[in-house]
């Protein structure tokens, strides 16, 4: 179980240190923003039906962002932790990433008024809990 466990991860340190899997071109796989956010409870009636208005309005703010090539919202669908909210998107290359993350707020700023988005935080803040972000680069030559 050890050389298992030692051969795996100097196979896995070779291909996250490797130029290969760290320098960015154009023949490069994209890279992809994973959230992970976990509700504090469910909303039920009225708000379940507000707070997936809201994750449509700004899914379709963030979809039509040219910086991003795609972009999902996962919702619980079968496991054991019904709370989780993921949050996906993925990019040409982190530059994208950052540079989109950084002018978020301006975009659903442009797209919405203030009280649409001030309400849309309370509602978030009420059932979104504790949350986590990775970001992924594919494995050369993984992919379908």
């Amino acid at each position: 179980m050890f050389k298992l466990f030692t051969c795996s991860l100097l196979f896995l340190s070779f291909v996250l240190f490797s130029s290969a899997a760290v320098a960015q071109s154009s023949d490069e796989p994209n890279v992809v923003h994973v959230q992970n956010w976990k509700l504090k409870e469910q909303p039920m009636g009225d708000d379940a039906t507000a707070f997936n208005e809201m994750m449509t309005r700004q899914s379709q703010v963030v979809n039509s962002d040219s910086r991003v090539l795609n972009f999902y919202v996962l919702r619980h669908f079968w496991g054991a932790d019904s709370r989780d909210v993921i949050l996906i998107g993925e990019f040409k290359n982190t530059d994208d990433l950052f540079s989109f993350y950084d002018d978020l707020d301006s975009l659903m700023e442009k797209a919405y008024s203030k009280e649409v988005l001030d309400k849309d935080d309370a509602l978030w803040s009420r059932y979104i809990g504790h949350h986590s972000d990775e970001i992924y680069q594919q494995s050369p030559g993984t992919g379908k």
